[in-house]
């Protein structure tokens, strides 16, 4: 469930110091009904910062530094107000001037080169120009060189030299004869005069070598921006700073649009939703939203309608005549890693798209480099982006070289396209790829395909049906595609496969596949991939087939596959995934021979019964035999394999793993979990000294581990919930490096005569930070009184055991314990002296308890939950904790929270409604240095939490909390926060609570830059 905060900004002034709130409230408190409907109140934090020395302040600043900061902040804030007046119409640029102001730090010395580098059309020259005109009065010569590239072609360098020297020397009718000359007067006319010059749209580093070669050419105090395309040659001529221009936010798009396509007047109520698919279409291009603005400018709405749908099928010459030359700048390999990115690859993952275009033969790690380099692409969290019109200029390249016949074009996309071509058996040899992604159902392809299709020019194909019919594609739909290079048909129900496939394929994913098998004439000489997901085949192929090639092989989900077959001929194979692929009975010997193989993932291959005896995969680092139940022997490892790091047996019926498990000497990762019929662990394991993580939770026949555990020194987690296991052995505290251990319901440790002998010699964990001995039936002493010896303990669980009480020495002494778990603690009567440094408690169900007192003098404590502790009333601790917790400086970068049980209201809350939201109406400077965040108040009875976290702590819920806010110039955002983090049941049941949170400030600016 959502809560909702409304925040909008009207003009008002406060002084900062001041704590501020607002009411809306129409009713009184005592007038609201209890019910399951629930009352959220809000309150704006605002609070003077104390004086606290700055290490970037005067008093630690060295005398020069400081002065020279001061000049440069001033000279920064004159600059934006000079060109105030004159960038009413400059939407979006105050931000971006102001971040290169910083840069060019105008009035201190030395020579300062600065690079504005962005995609075409962003607004890098009129950012130049605005700075230029400025600031070119503080200087003794100024030159704006204007479009460097073009005019460099046309007029020659030469000609930019005499340019430069004239409006900088300020002398007339000056010749250059050669280009040494020119450098050679540059290097003695300017290097004594404090000099600003732009050089616009740079292109080629020749132009930077003639123009502005060394920064020893210029006078003390000057000023080279350089406007491009391309960041490396930036990076190439050594500018240290570099600022990356940015598209247009939405609400900054639509102020620029109206000010082109309606002047000063605001568009009336039938333009809006033709607006914002302009707007939608220019994604934050400004030059697209100048020429589109300009062309509506004046027309009626019949003709904004037809514009707004020819830009769905063809967009503006204008725009892309801007934007072309960053294409025709690529070499060829550039080029066609740049339109199959443009056709087929736009938001797919980095690494993906790398290894397919690797199977090309093209060279895609510069290639990729180079385009992001030159703004036409962008990585984001490992995937591949390109700006809606770039890749537009990408598909009318395409279309053009065609003359806009489809048949011809080198690769197709749209979904019409490929219906005109595919119905009419239409494919030419220009035909490199075909990209199909859509929601509909396209009834005429699945007419087209299930004629005799292709021909021998197509090189690729790509069909991607989500949510669609039976599509029939006829046997010998690909006979005449020789060339075809890719092919990827994806979300289609094909009732028959094909009999020919062309040899030439280099990439095949067909989901779906539906033939037992591949063509018997298939050949795969040049195939690199093969990924037939969710298929029907029932073997790959019968006997040998020579794939030298073939690096990935992806059958997961084809729930008819019985066995794999003879990869002899496969010796470069890389990824083998067989993933639940439940009739799958055997793997052929052969995969044991495979020694490039990295990957071999059989996953819930339910019926998979054996393996190859013996296995010897020297390169192999990932082996997942997750979930094969059946499976009840392991191989014999025969050779070293030093390379793999995990393994994964968990859910397996293997009674006990082979001592040759020692030749694992590189392994990281070992998860044995829900190995019913596993009793015991090799002797040899201990020898895996990189062995990091072993988990043998529910590994309900394991009562026992090795002896010599202590000597698996790499050991950093071992997980043991569940289990039988009835003591810990000895030689566990010569694991040095242990971080986690989960003993989550051993209860067998529980019936030891003495439960610190079960743990004895934990004080040995040196650096464990976290402990789970939850439901353990863990009762008053024993274990507990050894915790202090702990010294790197941050988050313990304690949940669901019997005690009554803890020793206030034993927890005191975590002096590093962060986060303690005590949920479902029943007998619970009272809180233990807990660390200084304690950030959460949660103590949910512990309904024997019955004091918290204590909690409102820790000043890191940020988290506290109580929710179920019905003994547990008192409205003035509950205020004194949340004062506590504001105090502490923890505030500023983390939310705090408090969830009780009770229907009480702190007093301080102001503004309240009842239901799931709440609206705040701010002054216009809400947001200063001083504001901490939002502070807020749910009561609510009976509703269910999400869970937030399950990791090997007991698994915490909390609230969804969105955070909407609308500020005086109409930008609008949201954030997201969890709070009122509770352990335990997730549901609160029919009893009241109350959650007290505050979100910080920065999850408000987070918010506003995006």
């Amino acid at each position: 469930m959502d809560f909702h905060l409304f925040p909008t900004s009207i003009f008002h002034s406060f002084k900062p110091e001041w704590r501020i709130n607002w009411s809306t409230a129409e009713e009184p408190l005592h007038q609201l009904k209890r019910s399951n409907r629930t009352i959220i109140v809000s309150r704006c934090w605002m609070h003077k910062k104390k004086g606290v020395p700055d290490k970037e302040s005067a008093l630690y600043m060295h005398e020069a530094r400081f002065i020279k900061q001061i000049v440069e902040d001033i000279m920064a804030k004159l600059g934006g107000q000079r060109h105030a007046s004159n960038a009413k119409n400059l939407v979006g640029m105050e931000s971006q001037m102001q971040k290169v102001y910083k840069m060019l730090g105008v009035g201190s010395g030395g020579v300062r080169f600065v690079g504005i580098w962005g995609m075409s059309g962003v607004g890098k020259t009129t950012l130049a120009r605005l700075i230029y005109d400025n600031n070119s009065g503080q200087f003794e010569g100024a030159c704006f060189l204007h479009e460097v590239r073009d005019r460099s072609a046309k007029q020659g360098l030469e000609r930019l030299q005499e340019i430069l020297l004239s409006e900088i020397l300020v002398i007339k009718d000056l010749r250059i004869n050669n280009l040494f000359d020119g450098v050679k007067m540059q290097k003695h006319r300017l290097r004594y005069k404090k000099v600003l010059l732009v050089l616009d749209d740079v292109n080629h580093i020749d132009h930077l070598d003639v123009l502005a070669g060394k920064r020893e050419w210029f006078g003390p105090g000057s000023r080279i921006i350089i406007t491009t395309k391309d960041k490396h040659l930036l990076v190439k001529h050594d500018v240290e700073k570099m600022y990356k221009m940015r598209t247009l936010h939405e609400d900054e798009s639509l102020q620029l649009f109206k000010q082109y396509a309606f002047k000063q007047n605001h568009p009336t109520k039938k333009f809006e939703d033709l607006s914002a698919q302009v707007i939608k279409y220019a994604a934050g291009l400004p030059l697209a939203l100048k020429v589109l603005g300009s062309f509506l400018y004046g027309r009626d709405l019949a003709e904004w309608t037809s514009e707004v749908e020819r830009l769905k099928q063809i967009p503006e010459d204008e725009i892309l005549r801007k934007l072309e030359p960053s294409f025709t700048g690529l070499n060829s390999n550039e080029q066609k890693i740049f339109l199959d990115i443009a056709c087929f690859f736009t938001g797919k993952k980095k690494d993906s798209v790398t290894r397919i275009l690797k199977s090309f033969n093209f060279i895609p790690v510069i290639g990729v480099k180079v385009l992001m380099e030159k703004s036409l692409i962008t990585i984001s969290e490992g995937r591949i982006f390109m700006h809606q019109l770039i890749q537009e200029m990408g598909w009318h390249i395409v279309r053009r070289e065609a003359f806009d016949y489809p048949r011809e074009y080198s690769r197709l996309w749209m979904s019409e396209d490929i219906s005109h071509v595919l119905a009419r058996n239409m494919g030419t040899e220009k035909v490199e790829g075909i990209s199909l992604n859509s929601t509909k159902t396209y009834t005429d392809i699945s007419q087209a395909l299930e004629r005799i299709l292709g021909t021998d020019k197509i090189e690729g194909t790509s069909l991607n049906f989500t949510n669609t019919k039976e599509v029939n594609v006829s046997v010998t739909a690909f006979m005449q595609m020789t060339r075809l290079r890719f092919l990827k048909i994806k979300n289609a129900y094909v009732s028959q496969g094909p009999v020919i496939l062309p040899s030439e394929l280099n990439w095949l994913s067909w989901h779906g596949y539906a033939s037992k098998s591949l063509p018997i004439d298939f050949q795969g000489e040049r195939l690199v991939s093969l990924k037939l997901k969710n298929s029907r085949i029932i073997q790959l192929w019968k006997g040998s087939k020579i794939m030298g090639k073939l690096k990935y092989i992806n059958l997961s989900h084809s729930h008819k596959l019985i066995r794999t077959p003879d990869f002899s001929g496969t010796p470069n194979l890389e990824r083998l995934i067989l993933e639940e692929c439940t009739s799958l009975v055997e793997i052929n010997f052969s995969v044991g021979d495979l020694k490039k193989l990295l990957l071999l993932n059989l996953k819930n291959c339910i019926n998979l019964k054996t393996l190859p005896k013996s296995i010897g995969l020297e390169n192999l680092e990932v082996l997942i035999l997750s979930g094969c139940s059946k499976l009840k022997i392991f191989p014999e490892i025969e050779e070293e394999m030093n390379c793999l790091s995990e393994l994964y047996l968990e859910a397996t019926a293997l009674s006990e793993v082979p001592t040759s498990v020692e030749k694992l000497s590189g392994v990281n990762v070992i998860n044995l979990s829900s190995c019913k019929h596993l009793e015991s662990l090799p002797n040899s394991i201990v020898r895996l000294k990189c062995l990091k993580i072993l988990n043998v939770s529910k590994c309900s026949k394991l009562k026992n581990l090795p002896d010599d555990l202590g000597f698996l020194v790499g050991l950093e987690g071992l997980h043991c919930d569940d289990t039988p296991i009835d003591m810990m052995p000895s030689t566990i505290s010569h694991l040095k490096n242990l971080k986690h251990l989960t003993l989550r319901r051993c209860n067998a440790l529980a019936f030891q005569n003495d439960m610190g002998l079960a743990f004895s010699n934990l004080s040995g964990l040196c650096s464990l930070t976290m402990l789970d001995i939850g439901g353990c039936s863990i009762s008053d002493g024993g274990i507990l009184c050894n915790l202090g010896f702990l010294p790197s303990l941050m988050e313990l669980n304690l949940g669901g055991n019997t005690f009554t009480n803890i020793s206030a020495a034993s927890i005191s002494g975590l002096t590093r314990l962060k986060v303690l778990q005590l949920v479902g603690c029943s007998r619970l009567e009272h809180f233990p002296e807990l660390p200084r440094a304690i950030e959460e408690v949660h103590a949910d169900e512990c309904t024997s308890l019955k004091s918290i007192n204590q909690l409102a003098k820790y000043p890191t404590l940020r988290r506290l939950s109580l929710s179920e502790c019905h003994q547990i009333h008192d409205a003035s601790l509950v205020d004194a904790l949340w004062s506590n917790m504001l105090k502490g400086l923890n505030v500023l970068s983390n939310d705090i929270s408090i969830c009780i049980p009770g229907w009480e209201i702190p007093k301080w809350f102001t503004n309240k409604k009842l239901g799931h939201d709440v609206t705040l109406t701010l002054p216009n400077n809400w947001y200063t240095d001083n504001f901490w965040g939002f502070a807020f108040c749910i009561v609510f009875e009976g509703m269910a939490c999400s869970i937030l976290y399950d990791d090997y702590l007991q698994p915490s819920q909390g609230f969804s909390v969105m955070l909407k806010f609308k500020t005086c110039d109409g930008k609008e955002g949201s954030t997201r926060s969890a709070v009122g983090v509770k352990g335990g049941d997730p549901t609160f049941g029919n009893s009241d609570h109350t959650l007290l949170a505050c979100v910080p400030s920065r999850r408000f600016l987070t918010a506003l830059n995006h």
